[in-house]
């Protein structure tokens, strides 16, 4: 057996922050892999594709994941149209590759597929149950009475899913191509804790954020949620 191999591309600003979060992402699989019988821990490289503007080789990588981020998925900064013709290029010409979206990732994904990205009336922000489909309860059959609890960290979101995708969750929270190559996630199943409450320091002004919604948002995300669990199952779906 041989260990995935896993690129993430990180699509947030390079901050006092990016370490953390690298970091989040390594744990957050290991720990996924260590329940999985057999398995060898996953090698994960990082890609920054808004300064350096480098893309993983679909070749070399058994998963590509986007990470959130907080520029507009629906705006035009250059590197975010580089980004959306990688993507492209990727689904045309390695159909069989394996892509998992997350936040900001989630979005840009629905957007490169014809779906909507708006802002919402609020953030959402700490651990939140979401309510899975049919489908969803199939994809992921450990949630317990068909919901999972997940880290959410988000102003925006999915108005309208891209085409060819089912919905695994209610709300637009999850969907999955009718190709079962790409999965999207609107919250984050490797934010943790101790990160979330960082990101919370520094939070972007965008987000609208008072102090009142601060402290119910640093009492969620002390609560328990499924994002390894998560995470085990996008490793065993990368192999499906």
């Amino acid at each position: 057996m041989t260990a995935l191999r896993i690129a993430v591309l990180l699509n947030g600003l390079a901050s006092p922050n990016t370490p953390q979060i690298r970091s989040s992402f390594e744990t957050a699989v290991s720990s996924a892999s260590s329940t999985i019988p057999g398995s060898l821990a996953p090698t994960i490289d990082f890609y920054d594709p808004i300064t350096a503007q480098i893309h993983p080789d679909p070749t070399k990588y058994d998963l590509i994941v986007l990470s959130g981020g907080t520029v507009d998925p629906m705006g035009s900064d250059p590197w975010v149209l580089k980004l959306q013709k990688y993507l492209q290029a990727t689904v045309e010409e390695y159909p069989k590759q394996k892509i998992v979206g997350i936040c900001w990732g989630h979005q840009t994904i629905s957007i490169l597929f014809g779906g909507v990205v708006a802002n919402m009336d609020g953030p959402e922000i700490g651990v939140t149950t979401i309510t899975l489909t049919a489908e969803g309860e199939k994809i992921f059959p450990f949630a317990k009475g068909g919901k999972l609890r997940i880290h959410e960290f988000h102003r925006r979101d999915v108005k309208s899913p891209g085409k060819g995708f089912v919905a695994l969750a209610k709300g637009s929270q999850s969907f999955v191509n009718e190709s079962n190559t790409i999965m999207t996630f609107q919250g984050h199943p490797e934010l943790n804790e101790e990160l979330a409450k960082t990101l919370l320091a520094h939070t972007p002004s965008y987000m609208g954020l008072d102090d009142a919604k601060g402290e119910e948002f640093l009492k969620r995300m002390e609560q328990d949620h499924d994002g390894i669990k998560i995470w085990e199952r996008i490793l065993q779906w990368i192999k499906e």
